[in-house]
C-alpha cells in the first residue's frame, strides 16, 4: 500500500509540475476514491473469508450428518431385508397352510368330523369328571365336618378317661387306706385294666369249705362298704373262686360242687356289704366262677391256696362315657 502511494505521489508531483492544477485535484479525488474502494474491498474479503470458515464447519458437520445417515441407511436396508425375507417366509407357510386346509377340507372331511367326534366324547368325559370332582368334594366337605366332630368327641372322650384314670386312682387309693389294717393277712389291692381289684384270701373271709363269713372278714368288708357308699359312681362285681379238688356235698345240703361254693360266698359277701352301708343294691352284681380262673396251675398246697379267693372288682360307671361313643 504504502508503495503504491509513492507512485501515486511522484506522478502527482510529476503532473504538477506538468498539468494544471485542476487536473491535480481530480487525481487526488480519484485517489481518495480507490483508497476508500480497497478499504470496502478488503472488508468483503474478510467478510468473505470468516464466511469460508463458516461454511468448512458446516461442511464438516453435514459430512459427519452424511456418514450418519449412511450408516442408518445401511442398518435399515439390513433390516428391511430380513423383515422382507420373514416375510417372504410367513407368505410361504401360509400359502402352505392354506393349501394344507383346503387339501384337508376337501379330501379329509371324513377325519375331520372323526376328530371332532372324539373332541365331543373328550368334553363328555370331562364333564363327566368335573361332576364326579364336585360330587368328592362334597362328600370330602361332610367327612371334614364328620372329623370335627368327631375329634371333638375324641378330645371329650379323652378327658373322661383321663378322669376315670384318676378317679380309679382315687378310689385306689382310698380303699388301699381304709384296708391298710388287713394288707398282710390275704388281702391284696391293685388297679388293672381301669378297674381297682380287692381280691382277699379263703383264710381272711371263710372257714374251708363254709360260706359264712367270720368275725374278721366281716370288718375288712364293713370298711370297704363305707368307700363304695362315699362313692355312688362304683359298680361292684364279687366274684367266687375255689381250688380245683371236688366238694364234698355232705359238708352242707344245699351245695353240691365248686361252683355251687363260689357262687354261695360271692352272694354272702355282696349281702354283707350291703348290711353295713346304705348302697344300691342295682350296683352289686355277685358271680361264681368256681375252680376254673385260677391264679396258679400248679398242682401245690400253696397253689391251691392262693386260687381259693374272692375277688371284689371296682368299676367307675362310664354313662358318660358311653353317651360320647352313641
Amino acid at each position: 500500500m504504502k508503495k503504491r502511494f509513492f507512485v501515486f505521489l511522484g506522478i502527482g508531483i510529476l503532473l504538477v509540475s506538468c498539468v494544471s492544477k485542476q487536473k491535480y485535484i481530480e487525481c487526488t479525488t480519484d485517489l481518495s476514491n480507490c483508497e476508500a474502494k480497497q478499504k470496502e474491498l478488503s472488508s468483503q474479503k474478510l467478510d468473505l473469508e470468516n464466511k469460508i470458515i463458516e461454511f468448512e464447519s458446516q461442511r464438516g458437520k453435514m459430512q459427519a450428518q452424511i456418514r450418519q445417515l449412511e450408516e442408518d441407511t445401511t442398518i435399515l436396508g439390513r433390516l428391511s431385508r430380513e423383515m422382507t425375507e420373514n416375510y417372504t417366509s410367513l407368505q410361504t407357510n401360509y400359502d402352505e397352510l392354506s393349501t394344507a386346509y383346503k387339501n384337508m377340507n376337501a379330501g379329509n372331511k371324513k377325519e375331520t368330523e372323526t376328530m371332532l367326534g372324539q373332541l365331543q366324547e373328550a368334553q363328555r368325559k370331562l364333564d363327566e369328571k368335573e361332576k364326579e370332582i364336585k360330587s368328592l368334594m362334597t362328600d370330602l366337605d361332610k367327612k371334614s365336618l364328620d372329623l370335627e366332630e368327631k375329634s371333638a368327641k375324641l378330645i371329650e372322650l379323652q378327658e373322661i378317661l383321663s378322669k376315670k384314670d384318676a378317679d380309679v386312682q382315687a378310689l385306689k387309693d382310698k380303699i388301699k387306706l381304709a384296708l391298710v389294717g388287713f394288707e398282710g393277712s390275704g388281702l391284696q389291692v391293685t388297679e388293672k385294666n381301669g378297674k381297682v381289684y380287692v381280691s382277699m384270701d379263703e383264710k381272711l373271709l371263710f372257714a374251708s369249705g363254709k360260706f359264712s363269713v367270720d368275725a374278721k372278714g366281716e370288718l375288712a368288708l364293713k370298711e370297704l362298704a363305707k368307700v363304695l357308699e362315699a362313692d355312688t359312681d362304683i359298680n361292684v362285681m364279687v366274684e367266687g373262686h375255689t381250688d380245683n379238688v371236688p366238694f364234698s356235698a355232705a359238708s352242707a345240703a344245699q351245695i353240691r360242687d365248686n361252683w355251687d361254693l363260689s357262687v354261695m360266698r360271692a352272694t354272702t359277701i355282696v349281702k354283707t356289704i350291703l348290711k353295713y352301708g346304705n348302697i344300691d343294691p342295682n350296683r352289686l352284681t355277685a358271680s361264681g366262677r368256681g375252680e376254673y380262673v385260677p391264679l396258679d396251675t400248679d398242682d401245690t398246697k400253696e397253689a391251691r391256696a392262693k386260687n381259693r379267693r374272692t375277688e371284689i372288682i371296682l368299676t367307675p360307671k362310664l354313662d358318660a362315657l358311653f353317651e360320647i361313643l352313641e
